[in-house]
């Protein structure tokens, strides 16, 4: 598949909730190429998404913005305003917080 990065996107967006493993896997290998944090950023996630441990209807929407960030912009401030935002899509351990100890 030689698709663009933006197509890639697109296609995942339009057939959510539906993963298909091809287009992912092409748009991790597009991504790749790429080879900017960005990119590699918006990688990550997908795989996420892949593994089902980011939700799509939360993630494909910005994933889909920072692609069209990350092929459009060469401005490098608005690049990694974009990356950030991606890296707030990353999973975050649950914090546990322990009752303290009954007094018996």
């Amino acid at each position: 598949m030689t698709s663009s990065i933006e197509e890639l996107i697109t296609h995942l967006v339009q057939q959510a909730p539906a993963r298909d493993p091809e287009t992912i896997a092409a748009l991790e290998d597009a991504l790749l190429a790429n080879g900017t944090p960005l990119a590699l950023a918006i990688r990550r996630i997908v795989e996420l998404v892949a593994e089902e441990l980011v939700d799509p209807g939360i993630a494909l929407p910005a994933l889909a913005e920072a692609c069209a960030t990350l092929v459009s912009s060469r401005d490098a401030r608005v690049l990694e305003a974009a990356r950030y935002q991606v890296d707030t899509l990353q999973p975050q351990p649950r914090l546990i917080t322990l009752s303290p100890r009954r007094q018996t």
